[in-house]
């Protein structure tokens, strides 16, 4: 008699011995499959920034938790705007993009600051998008452009991490964006920054500790100093507050860089700025938050900035090939017009930086 009818269950056999069917892997390679992949809210975790010191590329990446399912979310920034959204079945790989064979630089992130830098880059997406749409129509109907399915990730991204719906604006990344009011100035912490020139092939960069509370007018002093440059040059920040020099009719509604602080336009590991000096363009990237230095330090760099004479990318290319044989006539012509007599591109010395940073008082 079985034990059924007896009026007794039957006994549950151990889970290896069980029948058949397991649970088939997560998929998340197909982006119409994703708003299934969570019932419930969505919680973050292990949020964190990762970025190189001579690239302005970052990658933002958290794990997403609904119930009991997890996956890793790999969002990677360029240049302000989004290339790459990614889901991944093991939350771990979203962090092993840049760790393959480079040198990373890693920082936590709260949930919120995850969201607002997500935030930040969808919008300059958004607006590069609208604006292509409006000003070469026909770039994607003639194959210029090809499709993505990079928008449909981007809204599913916004509903999981609570965003609200973003009307685009048809604008490029590096316009003036619209006005914005400032934060409060925040306590003063010590920030460390990367800052890096952003033409030349071999990556000219310094990395610094300074205040949060140094006006931008400051660090601009600063960086000339870090850069062996005078600080009397035109120079210019662009931020997501828009854009702040000491002329104020360097770009449409400029304000004056003496009346912000750096920790006002930016507040966690991963934030970003353009600062332009005469014609050469640099990024910063803020690490991470650091003990308050009595002093704006340099803690590493690579290569010596060019010349002053050399007023763009191109004549700093001419340098260098002037360079290579110094003692060709016309190089000897080059190398005097563009300041080349002494000049070593691969020299950095970090003392010499600290001493010039000394001086600013």
């Amino acid at each position: 008699m079985s034990p059924v009818s007896r009026g007794r269950k039957p006994a549950k056999r151990p889970k290896h011995q069980r029948s058949g069917r397991t649970r088939p892997p997560l998929d998340v390679t197909r982006v119409d499959r994703w708003p299934k992949l969570f019932h419930g809210p969505v919680e973050l975790s292990d949020c964190v920034v990762q970025g190189q010191a001579d690239q302005d590329l970052v990658v933002l990446a958290a794990t997403l938790t609904a119930g009991k399912r997890s996956v890793g979310v790999e969002v990677v920034v360029n240049d302000r705007e989004v290339d790459v959204i990614e889901l991944h079945p093991v939350p771990e790989d979203a962090l092993a993009v840049l760790r393959a064979g480079f040198e990373v630089t890693e920082a936590p992130l709260t949930p919120e600051e995850f969201r607002s830098q997500v935030e930040t880059a969808l919008i300059a997406t958004a607006d590069k998008g609208a604006w292509l749409r409006e000003k070469v129509p026909r770039l994607f109907e003639l194959g210029g452009r090809p499709e993505s399915d990079l928008p449909s990730r981007a809204a599913q991204l916004r509903r999981w991490l609570g965003l609200p719906e973003y009307e685009p604006l048809p604008r490029l990344p590096s316009a003036d964006p619209l006005p914005l009011v400032l934060p409060p100035p925040a306590p003063a912490t010590g920030l460390r920054l990367t800052v890096a020139l952003a033409e030349p092939d071999d990556a000219i960069w310094r990395r610094l500790e300074v205040r949060s509370d140094v006006t931008l007018a400051g660090l601009h002093r600063i960086l000339a100093a870090a850069f062996d440059r005078d600080e009397r040059e035109y120079h210019r920040f662009e931020t997501s507050y828009g854009g702040f020099g000491a002329d104020i009719q360097g770009g449409e509604g400029d304000r004056l860089d003496d009346e912000v602080t750096l920790g006002q336009v930016v507040t966690s590991p991963g934030h970003r700025l353009v600062y332009e000096s005469e014609r050469w363009r640099h990024w910063i990237r803020v690490e991470r938050p650091v003990a308050l230095p009595p002093a704006p330090r340099c803690l590493d760099g690579e290569r010596a900035a060019p010349p002053a004479e050399c007023e763009d990318q191109s004549s700093y290319e001419m340098l260098l090939y002037a360079l290579r044989d110094p003692e060709n006539e016309e190089n000897e012509e080059l190398l005097e017009e563009l300041g080349g007599h002494g000049f070593d591109p691969e020299w950095f010395d970090k003392e010499v930086v600290d001493e010039r940073l000394a001086r600013l008082g």
